[in-house]
Parts: C-alpha cells; structure tokens; sequence
C-alpha cells in the first residue's frame, strides 16, 4: 500500500478550502517568497532585485500544462541545477510517472470558467525514504524585470514545471540548496525506482564491444518498461566546467534521456519498404538549458538523416529545431558521455505480464559506539547492524537498494560556499552463514557478495546468490559514521528477511532468575563422507543438546559432499555432540551410522576423520565410511 506523508502536516485540501472560502490566495508561511527560501550566493547578484509574483501577473492565461507534459516543458534558469531539469525532462515523457509527481493535475488545473476557484495554491509528490511526501506551495515564482529567473517551460503560459521546481525546493529547503545535485537523487525521488550508475568511461564499455552491446539492450528494454535514464560528461576540473566540446555537448552537465529506439537503414523512398536495412539505435537527448545541441552524426539536418525512410522519420517525431532536444547514435553516446544514470522501476504486482519482485524494506541507523563499524577493511565492522535471509535455490536473482538520510536544505541562511549535500561512503558486505544462525555475527564469514562504495545518496546491486543463510551488512565505509539509512531488498522469490539484535540466546524474563546463560559455543561444519561401499542417496542429521540440524540430500554418491554448518549455543559441554548419516528412503529412511565428537570448549578449531559407528547396544551395527568434520568450541559466546 503506498504511504503518503503530509509535508510539514500541510494539508492540501483544507488550507484550499479555506482559502476559497475567505477569497485569499494562499501564501506559504513554511517557504515564504522572500531570501530565505532562496538562499543564494552573492555573487549571483540577484538579491534585492527578485520580485515574487503569480503566473497570473506574468501572463493573461495561465496554464498548468499547455496540451500536455513535454520533455521541451522544462528549461533551466540561473541555477546549477541541471541534474533536476534533466530528470524532469525524463519525467515529462512517461505520464503514468508524472501524473503521480503531479497528482490531480486536471482539478489543479486553472479553470477559466470557474475563475473562483484559483485559490494560488498547488502540490506535488515526492519519494523519500519509503514514504511520498505531499508538498505544498504557493504559485508566488522568483522573477527578475517580469521574467522567471529558474525553471520554466518555452511555452510562457505554461508553469508546471516552475511550481514542481518550487516545491522541490521546499523539499531541500531553499532554490540554493538545489545548486548542484546528483541525477540519481532526483530520479529516485520522482518515481520510488531504484537508481543504478553506470561509468561509462572506466567500465570498459567504449573498448568491450560485448559489454557496449549488452548496455545497448539494457537501455532499450529500460526504456520500454518507463524507466527514466539521464546522462553527463565529467569534467576533469573547474577549467572545463561547462565547456563545449567539439561535438557541441556541454561538460559538466547533465542531459535527459526521452527515448531510446532501434531503426531501419536503407534508401529512403519507396524501394526500402522492400528491403531488409541495417538497424541502428539512437538516443535522444535533451540539453536542459535549452539550447546547444550535438553537431555530430544524426543532428538535427545532418546526412544521415536521407539514409532513414519518411515512416521511420515519423515515428521518431523528427523534427529540427534549436530547442536542445537531439538524436545521436548509441555507439557515439557511448563514445562522448561519461556517466549514465538509470532509475529502475521494479515491478511488485502480481497482476502484470512483467517479471514480479518481491520487496522488503528495513529503516535502520548506523550510530556511535556500537553501530557503526565501517566496512570489512575496520576490526569494529560487525558492529554494523545485521539482516539474515535464507536463500530458497541457487543463483537466485537479488536487487539491493541503501539509501542514506538526505542532508539537502541543512545550510539556512545565504552563503557563498556550496550547498551541495556531502555524503558518505555507503555499500555493503553479504556473507554465507550457518544454516541455523538466529544471532548476530562477531567474526567475520565467508564472502558471498562485496559492493562497490559510493559516495552518493543511494547504492545499487543487482546479482545472483546461491541457496543457503546469508547475512546482509549495510554499512559505511569509514567507523563511526552516524546517519540514517533505509535497505531495500528484491527478490524473485518470497524471502523471510530480518534483523539480528541479539548476541546469543538469552532466557525470558519471567523465567531469567531460574535459568542460566550457555556456557559455550560450538561451530561445527559437516563436510561429506567417504569410504561408503555403494551409490546412495544420503544426508546428515547434527544433534546437540537437543538441538537438530539437517543437510540437503546428496542422490547417487560413494563420497557425498554437503558442506552443512551450524551453530550452537551448549548449556552442558560435557554433552556428546552426534553426527548422523541417513539414506533417503521412499517409506522410511535408513540410519547408516553416527559419529561421536566429545571435547571441552579449547577455543581451537579441529578437523577430524570420524568413523561411523551404530547407536546405543549396537555399536557393531553401522555402515563403513567415514564423516569429515571440522568443530570448534569457545568458552567465549561472542566468539562466532
């Protein structure tokens, strides 16, 4: 069910209502049209020249939109922002996204008829931290000599674009706290998806033709389920911060991407409906400034455009204007760009021809002193908190999304310094555990999967795990590292996730002054058998103290291997531990023989050869072989 917040409690509906009823225009006193929502830089010299006004004394008929959301909607203004202009312009081309950034848009609508109830009031929703956020604004926009002096639309009585720029603002906290951004932040703040960076320059994609080619598929088949896509050119340093290449694109920057498509080559005119052409995939692009276009192979009125057929041309849209909007071939955009930014709109419904995920979310917080380990490279990194998940088969697809507490809009009053947010280094660690674990790790396990960390608001993963017990570690990648942060999992099959907080088994209350702690720990792992005398289907059964743990089936195998590991806290060391091996049966399974493990808790590891043996007066009574076993014991419960 989707969870929608009220920002800052400000109801929509009743301050409208109450504004029709008392004939005012609404004024936003949480984000008032004055310095301090814009909390600019001097340098900038705008300040004592903004006048605030409506779009109603801008122009004669205003508009929320003018025929309907078009990435050539949304222009950037004197703001670095144009990691946000380039998502709107990703946004404006899939309506089922923006309808819901822009809810109700056709009762927020200004209705000429009905002129009374224009009340200068709108909202619009935004995704942060599980929950979307309902932002209210007033339609009061920063102008200079009666222009927009941010985000506008070409059209000049079209202002949907200023208003959801405002309200993004009030979400930061000021117009300048949007100087400077990531493209991921804004996708993922649009749509709820989950944004993945692709390097471009230093992941081989311009020199590995398979990895481009597999790229090219990705972006085709993203593009097909709506998924938003922008893209940038690192700049080395500040010397080449906005500066033109040769093929006219802008360093620096950020674009938006509004569609991917395959084409046919071939002579245009009648004779290639009769021909099977080559295909080629363009992408369009839009600059958010509007203007300064791509020069190179497919611009607007280059020769490659007679190669494409009039019924291509028209299914692209094609048309040639310096509007900022252009195509480019993929090979080439792989060529110029150095950044890629896709947001992944992950499919959870059932009712969908689509493939269906699975989500679990935890909001979780890494805190000082006993939560914030850093990553595996620190001795404190088990402090981390922990999730455990069993994993139903192999290779089995898993999307992990962290996500850190955005600190935009922290900086209040007007400073030359930059208000870009600084994050932390975030990722995680996913190791393979025993198969009966219910308690937190101390000792670092077995590493089924390493992210890469990033200095970015949100981290993305997407690969296979193999069946078994893991345990997830989200972290930061320095110790002692205080923020809030929010796990989202996803995977192909329903998966029980959740948080370890306890170190070992403690009694309940009500029957604590009667009962004791364990003594000891034992970690035992049963790695196969060997020297049975004919093919069987077999497993092992481990017995400690009552407790019972039991391998998957091994089918047809003298020496069946099952790697099974457990843990298990003992309250009587004194206690033999049981190994048992068991042949599958149809009816009833057949016991082949145990092995006995004995030993107080020495605090070393031991692999031992152990001979089966029979049960109780039938010692005599087993099957030849051998178990391989590898135990410790520890006196220390925090040991594991």
């Amino acid at each position: 069910m989707v969870q929608i917040e009220k920002f800052k409690a400000q109801s929509y509906g009743k301050l409208r209502r109450n504004c029709i009823a008392t004939k005012e225009l609404f004024e936003d006193p949480l984000f008032p049209a004055n310095d301090h929502s814009l909390n600019l830089s001097s340098s900038r010299g705008l300040y004592g020249r903004v006048v605030w006004k409506r779009p109603t004394e801008l122009c004669d008929s205003p508009r929320l939109f003018v025929e309907k959301a078009s990435s050539k909607d949304v222009t950037q203004g004197r703001l670095g922002n144009c990691w946000f202009v380039a998502a709107c312009s990703a946004l404006a081309t899939v309506k089922a996204l923006w309808s819901e950034v822009v809810p109700d848009y056709k009762m927020q609508e200004w209705d000429p008829v009905r002129a009374e109830l224009y009340a200068g009031i709108f909202h619009f929703r935004f995704w942060r931290f599980g929950t979307w956020l309902d932002v209210v604004v007033d339609d009061l926009l920063p102008t200079v000599d009666g222009q927009l002096i941010f985000c506008h639309s070409t059209t000049e009585n079209e202002f949907w674009s200023a208003l959801l720029e405002k309200a993004y603002a009030k979400l930061c906290g000021s117009y300048g706290a949007m100087d400077g951004g990531n493209l991921c932040d804004a996708l993922v703040d649009f749509t709820s998806g989950l944004s993945e960076m692709v390097d471009l320059k230093n992941g081989g994609y311009k020199v590995d033709e398979e990895k481009r080619n597999l790229l090219r598929k990705q972006m085709l088949r993203k593009h097909d389920e709506h998924a938003l896509m922008c893209c940038a050119i690192a700049a080395m340093d500040s010397s080449q911060f906005e500066a033109r290449t040769k093929t006219g694109l802008i360093m620096g920057h950020a674009y938006g991407i509004t569609a991917v498509r395959d084409i046919n080559l071939g002579t245009a005119g009648l004779l290639s409906l009769f021909k099977t052409g080559e295909k080629l995939t363009l992408l369009r692009l839009r600059n958010p400034w509007g203007a300064k276009e791509w020069n190179g192979p497919f611009s607007d009125g280059s020769p490659e455009w007679t190669r494409i057929s009039k019924s291509e041309k028209e299914k692209l849209g094609l048309t040639f204007e310096d509007d900022g909007e252009f195509w480019m071939p993929f090979e080439d955009f792989v060529a110029e760009f150095t950044d890629l930014s896709i947001c992944h709109l992950i499919n959870t419904s059932f009712f969908s021809f689509r493939k269906t995920w699975r989500e679990t979310f935890f909001l979780g917080e890494w805190t000082r002193p006993n939560h914030a380990g850093g990553c595996p490279n620190h001795d404190t990194f088990v402090q981390n908190p922990q999730y455990i998940f069993d994993v139903p088969k192999d290779d089995m697809e898993l999307i992990v999304q962290i996500v850190q507490t955005d600190t935009r809009g922290q900086v209040v009053a007007p400073t030359d310094s930059s208000s870009s947010t600084v994050y932390s280094s975030i990722g995680f660690h996913i190791m393979k555990v025993e198969e009966n674990r219910e308690h937190r790790i101390h000792k670092v396990k077995k590493k089924a999967v390493t992210s890469d960390y990033i200095k970015s608001r949100s981290m993305f993963f997407q690969g296979p795990l193999n069946k078994g017990r893991h345990v997830l570690v989200p972290t930061t990648f320095e110790p002692n590292v205080e923020t809030q942060f929010m796990l989202r999992m996803f995977t192909e099959e329903t998966v029980k996730v959740r948080e370890l907080k306890v170190d070992y088994p403690e009694p309940y209350w009500i029957c604590a002054p009667f009962c004791s702690p364990p003594s000891c720990v034992t970690l035992i792992t049963v790695e196969g058998a060997t020297g049975l005398v004919v093919n069987e289907n077999t497993y092992c059964l481990i017995k400690v103290e009552g407790q019972k743990l039991e391998s998957d089936v091994v089918y047809n195998s003298q020496e069946p291997l099952w790697n099974l590991s457990g843990v298990f806290f003992r309250y009587d060391v004194c206690k033999p531990i049981f190994v048992e091996l068991w042949e599958k049966k149809v009816f009833r399974d057949r016991f082949l023989g145990c092995a006995v493990i004995t030993g107080a808790a020495d605090n070393e590891v031991i692999s031992i050869k152990a001979p089966l043996v029979g049960r109780g007066s039938k010692q005599s009574d087993r099957h030849p072989g051998e178990i391989k076993i590898t135990t410790a014991t520890y006196d220390d419960l925090n040991a594991t």
